[in-house]
């Protein structure tokens, strides 16, 4: 008979106009609609703050009438005034079964047109600026849960300022209440729970950056809170562990017994948190068995960035580390369960990458995913993701669920109101789709510093109501049928709030000097020696943490260069003290020193190219030598000259296969004398000079007079002619009208 009253009621409310009340016993003439706020918060500029501190049951049983209902409720007086004759009761609005009107409500609360009988009269008064807490006692029946859905209530306080005025509302705050006559198929609502941390290390394996990490894992730390949760729904809640391996890596070499390093300004000094990382990992590998653990790539890598950089992404670990952690993971290394994206979107390039490296499931953001987000109910949490290497799977992330749990666990919250806000996101779908069984997941923030308490009891509250239960992340994606939500949102991932390409190019860079270098130390265990550290080294300096940390993250990589060049600058020309190299001939070597300065031997390639290549200089492609540790050692490189004089010729290193080691040096090169051939030529040439001089010489010789040039030879005596002149006499000589009997053209 108590239950007709109420159903009565509830069809009353149902047919009433929204925002038409039913009077009450204690009602105060205050409109139920004065005071709007949203879900689990306080009406803004109130003269008294109402706050839900929590509710039991959180979830109703609405067929067990007698079943008590508690709040407890903090009030807070803002002003001056000081308030009396105070009361706490409880309005209802009309039971909400739709995804929109809920969604409606959390920014937007709905009149509440009911009042639930029977409030709580309060004895003491709330002076100025005080605060009371109070717990208000009622049942099923009263709350009137006759349909099933999510129902809006408002605590409300009511009290006396003025005497001459009378009660008035003081402030009121939301809470929704899901409840379920005819229980539906339960929402299944899957939990992924991060262990992550920035990187703590650049280079070196027992040298840590800072000691930060000792306070995060020491009681009260962030990361000892984030475990205690763990630990505390263990055995009830089955959580998806996303760890980074090189968080567990680094507590490996914290918990050593010979300890770890910690860098300061004049060196290192030994670290402190050895007690608290061995503890830690004591206690993950003790819980770990209780949860799904999920390796990210080590030191979480910003995929997104590096894929825009066309860098490669891994999520091979190197041997050392896996021989460190492994004894925390029970062997387990596998990584390929859920890949996490910073910001939790990924680009169509990003998301081939991580296929093809052989992820399988993304936890991505909503905004990525879109295609379902106006459906209502919400789609489960489970879409395929198509690529050119397969087919994967996307856990998706419900946007509105995602800001209630964030509100929930940060520090120093009232999270009652907002955990019934989650339970109500929840149970809407239950509501408006009773019929088959609907999928959840939820993720905190990547970083999640919250109270164990606090989070512990956020998680918990879907795991006990009756139309809701937890669901391993495996066994939900072994039974869930995924449902298209098309295709990604091309611009749901941001390039602004990614790892720096400036950062990455420097890595880029790192990453081809370390390979140079590598290839010069023929000796693997060489190598190993100089080059430990920077596989891991570079892959920390990739991390997404410096998403939110870049001067951190380009400390770090600054770090990863200064010591490359270091190394590589080890083995180097030699620059030659005087200004230029003499050649004394055309086929003379070039000799040039290479310096090694690493403990270890290397065999390097010099190579020789003319500055200008109309010089007429050759010289082999290269010329091999391997060069002992710490030691001095020349090098001469065959070449051919064809021409006198200055030039240039630019010389390098080179790793055995062709890499360029260091940077190039000019020599200035100067040819002082010639080759043989050269010579021979030249002689003949000569020769064929002086000849030539020698025969025009000969030949002049022969056409000039006897006396020399410009003399007169001396005359022979002539005989005389029979007439008795002398033979050969001049013409003026020669009596007139005789004829001339010399021989015609003769000369005298």
């Amino acid at each position: 008979m108590r239950r007709l009253p109420a159903l009565l009621a509830a069809a009353t409310l149902a047919l009433l106009p929204t925002g038409t009340g039913s009077a009450s016993a204690g009602a105060v003439p205050a409109a139920a609609s004065a005071h709007p706020v949203a879900a689990g918060g306080t009406a803004a500029h109130t003269p008294v703050s109402v706050t839900l501190d929590s509710m039991s049951p959180r979830s109703p049983d609405a067929t067990k009438p007698d079943q008590s209902v508690t709040f407890t409720v903090t009030l807070v007086n803002n002003g001056s005034t000081d308030y009396t004759g105070l009361q706490l009761g409880l309005q209802r609005g009309l039971p909400i079964t739709q995804q929109g009107l809920l969604d409606d409500a959390l920014t937007n609360p709905p009149e509440t047109g009911y009042s639930v009988p029977n409030p709580q009269q309060v004895t003491k008064p709330l002076p100025a600026h005080g605060r009371l807490t109070l717990r208000y006692r009622t049942n099923s029946a009263d709350l009137c849960l006759c349909f099933d859905g999510v129902y809006p209530y408002a605590l409300v306080a009511s009290g006396v300022g003025d005497p001459s005025v009378g009660p008035i509302e003081l402030g009121r705050t939301q809470v929704l209440v899901p409840s379920f006559l005819h229980r539906p198929r339960p929402v299944s609502v899957g939990w992924v729970w991060p262990l992550l941390d920035r990187p703590h290390r650049s280079v070196d394996a027992d040298i840590l950056t800072d000691d930060a990490l000792a306070g995060e894992v020491a009681p009260g730390g962030r990361l000892d809170r984030a475990l205690t949760v763990a630990e505390r729904v263990a055995g009830r809640v089955r959580l998806a562990l996303m760890v980074d391996p090189d968080l567990l890596d680094t507590l490996a070499v914290m918990a050593r017994p010979e300890g770890y390093r910690v860098r300061s300004r004049s060196g290192t000094v030994a670290g402190t948190g050895g007690r608290q990382a061995a503890d830690w990992l004591n206690r993950f590998k003790a819980v770990q068995g209780k949860h799904d653990v999920v390796l990210t790539g080590y030191a979480d890598p910003d995929v997104n960035a590096l894929s825009r950089a066309g860098l490669p992404y891994s999520t091979a670990l190197d041997p050392q580390v896996k021989a460190r952690i492994a004894p925390y993971l029970d062997g387990d290394l596998s990584g390929s369960l859920l890949s996490w994206p910073a910001g939790g979107a990924v680009t169509t390039r990003a998301l081939e990458s991580l296929v093809a490296s052989g992820a399988s499931t993304l936890l991505l953001g909503d905004a990525a995913l879109p295609g379902g987000n106006r459906v209502q109910p919400r789609p489960d949490a489970l879409a395929p993701l198509p690529t050119a290497s397969g087919t994967a799977e996307a856990l998706v992330l419900d946007s509105g669920i995602e800001t209630t749990v964030r509100h929930a666990l940060a520090l120093g919250s009232q999270p009652a109101a907002d955990q019934q806000t989650l339970l109500g996101q929840l149970a809407v779908r239950a509501a408006q789709d009773p019929g088959r069984r609907h999928f959840v997941v939820i993720a905190p923030e990547r970083y999640v510093d919250t109270d164990p308490a606090t989070a512990t009891a956020t998680i918990e509250s879907v795991a006990s109501t009756g139309w809701s239960a937890p669901v391993a992340i495996p066994t939900a994606l072994g039974t869930v049928a995924p449902v298209d939500r098309g295709a990604l949102n091309p611009v749901a991932e941001n390039p602004a709030a990614e790892v720096s390409q400036d950062q990455l190019a420097k890595l880029a860079l790192i990453s081809q000097r370390v390979a140079s270098l590598n290839e010069a130390l023929s000796d693997n265990d060489a190598a190993a020696r100089l080059l430990a550290g920077f596989s891991t080294g570079i892959r920390r300096g990739e991390s997404s943490a410096w998403r939110t940390d870049p001067v951190r993250g380009s400390r770090l990589v600054g770090q990863l260069l200064d010591r490359i060049d270091g190394l590589v600058g080890a083995v180097h020309l030699v620059t030659p003290r005087v200004g230029t190299y003499s050649l004394s001939s055309s086929s003379s070597p070039i000799v040039v020193t290479v310096s090694n300065q690493l403990s270890e031997p290397v065999t390097i390639r010099v190579t020789v190219r003319p500055q200008n290549t109309s010089v007429g200089f050759a010289a082999p492609a290269y010329v091999s030598q391997t060069i002992a540790a710490r030691s001095l050692a020349t090098v001469r490189i065959p070449t051919h000259v064809q021409r006198l004089g200055k030039f240039q010729v630019v010389a390098m290193l080179q790793t055995p296969d062709g890499r360029q080691l260091g940077g190039p040096v000019l020599l200035n090169v100067r040819l002082t004398a010639i080759g043989t051939v050269t010579k021979v030529i030249t002689l003949v040439a000569g020769a064929v000079l002086v000849l030539a001089l020698l025969r025009r010489l000969v030949g002049r010789f022969r056409k000039s007079p006897p006396g020399g040039r410009g003399r007169r030879a001396p005359r022979r005596p002539v005989p005389p002619t029979r007439d008795g002149s002398p033979r050969g006499a001049r013409d003026d000589q020669q009596p007139a009208g005789q004829p001339d009997a010399s021989p015609a053209g003769a000369r005298t």
